[in-house]
């Protein structure tokens, strides 16, 4: 009889500390938090650097925070927040952070001569904060600023549209892919009638965007003579799989 009252004790002292281990404490993100993608490039001139960057976050409520946690040096870790850009998909919003050396915003002494860089994402609402930290590894940004160039990280996409610009009958932009296979298809559908009519073209390959070779850009032009304005959608087949980027089913426009 002792000794089951000393094993009930010890498994309800088991259970209150394994109950208090987890108050307060951060929770392993699902859908809730997702780095859509960072960039650290080397601006103005060598040595003064940029890192922005999006996210997805579930809207779990009206009040919320998100933080990007980052280290230059793998010793001091800093914060800053991000920003409300719009709804994404249903119940989803898209927020964008941005700090830089530029000196039109706070000197961020941290940035200079940058050389590497890691970094986790927290999402607080609810009294309750989630993490996408890169399965518990971080992410990793790389850059050389030494030269001016820039280190791409895709988070939750495959594939994610760039830039695109329409100018003197010319149509082109660029694409980001995470590199998946050797062997890859990068497409773009589009239409200068509203979906009228669609054209669809071929972007290539145009060179690795960090140390890693994990994420390449992807570039291309299309003659369109007379098109005031130009819709379209990207798609990504590679391993027999096919992504897709249409900016969340309201695919993307160039004037």
């Amino acid at each position: 009889m002792k000794a089951m009252k000393k094993l009930f004790a010890g498994l309800m002292m088991f259970t209150l500390m394994f109950s208090l281990s987890f108050v307060g404490s951060a929770f392993a993100s699902g859908d809730e938090v997702k780095l859509i993608d960072s960039d650290v490039s080397v601006i103005y001139k060598p040595g003064y650097v940029g890192f922005s960057g999006n996210i997805d976050v579930a809207n779990l409520g009206p009040v919320k925070n998100v933080t990007v946690h980052y280290t230059t040096d793998n010793t001091n870790w800093y914060d800053t927040s991000a920003n409300y850009v719009g709804p994404t998909e249903v119940n989803h919003e898209k927020w964008h952070f941005s700090i830089s050396t530029n000196g039109s915003t706070t000197d961020h002494s941290e940035l200079k001569n940058l050389s590497f860089l890691k970094f986790a994402i927290k999402y607080e609402v609810n009294n309750q904060s989630y993490w996408d930290n890169n399965g518990g590894v971080n992410y990793y940004n790389e850059v050389n600023s030494t030269v001016p160039l820039s280190s791409v990280i895709l988070g939750s996409p495959n594939v994610l549209n760039a830039s695109s610009t329409l100018s003197n009958g010319e149509f082109s932009g660029n694409i980001y892919v995470k590199n998946l296979n050797p062997t890859k298809t990068v497409k773009v559908l589009y239409t200068t009638d509203n979906w009228a009519t669609t054209h669809e073209g071929y972007a290539a390959y145009n060179g690795s965007l960090n140390n890693f070779n994990s994420v390449e850009r992807w570039s291309y032009s299309f003659n369109v003579p007379g098109a005031a304005n130009v819709k379209y959608s990207i798609s990504y087949t590679t391993g027999g799989q096919t992504y897709w980027d249409n900016n969340y089913g309201l695919n993307y426009g160039v004037n």
